[in-house]
């Protein structure tokens, strides 16, 4: 399958600029798979963040045709359907060769290309200090304890990566930079099995 990737291109003292790449690809690719070949086979010059590649670390976010999502996760296959269906809805005619457009997330400033600073995203979650204390209770001789049913109300909020993707597309923050972001809000409601620390450093969050 013919695809063409149109990424946005950026440095910080340039202003955005879109690049076209052309790639034969398989369904089952990944828009992080494609991204590493336009970088090994095309254009070593293009920068953006990726580590695990199994939708664990969150390193990889970006926005994929308007929308923030994680490049390891997204895959050619479901984001051509997807494109085809909003053309259906649209009375019209899908693309002949599909285009799916790659630009950084929102919300922070650009560094290099896909590459955002993501210091205020990691600045505002400290500022609710969603890590363990134990300075307002007595420390127990054994581990605070959940059960299965506190742990599922914590699911959806706990299971954030802090990918930033939720940050990227909030408009809230957009139009007020006060406010925290959702990931901090997140987090401050005591979810999550383990967070990473803006230093790197795991932490275990207990409730």
């Amino acid at each position: 399958m013919q695809v063409t990737f149109q990424v946005v291109r950026q440095t910080v003292d340039q202003a955005p600029h879109v690049q076209s790449y052309s790639l034969d690809v398989e369904p089952g690719n990944t828009i992080l798979d494609c991204l590493n070949r336009i970088k090994w086979e095309q254009d070593g010059t293009l920068a953006f963040r990726k580590n695990c590649r199994n939708t664990i670390c969150g390193s990889c976010a970006i926005r994929v045709n308007g929308r923030s999502a994680l490049a390891c996760k997204e895959n050619i296959g479901s984001e051509v359907a997807r494109l085809q269906q909003i053309a259906q809805d649209r009375h019209q005619s899908a693309a002949e060769v599909p285009t799916i457009a790659i630009a950084p997330m929102g919300n922070m400033p650009v560094i290099k290309d896909l590459v955002v600073n993501m210091q205020s995203f990691w600045s505002n979650l400290k500022a609710v200090d969603p890590y363990v204390s134990t300075q307002s209770r007595q420390i127990p001789e054994r581990e605070f304890l959940q059960t299965p049913a506190e742990r599922d109300r914590l699911n959806q909020t706990g299971n954030c990566i802090l990918c930033g993707a939720c940050y990227s597309e909030c408009n809230a923050r957009t139009v007020d930079d006060s406010f925290v972001g959702p990931h901090a809000l997140a987090k401050a409601t005591g979810g999550g099995r383990f967070s990473r620390r803006p230093d790197g450093n795991a932490a275990r969050e207990v409730r």
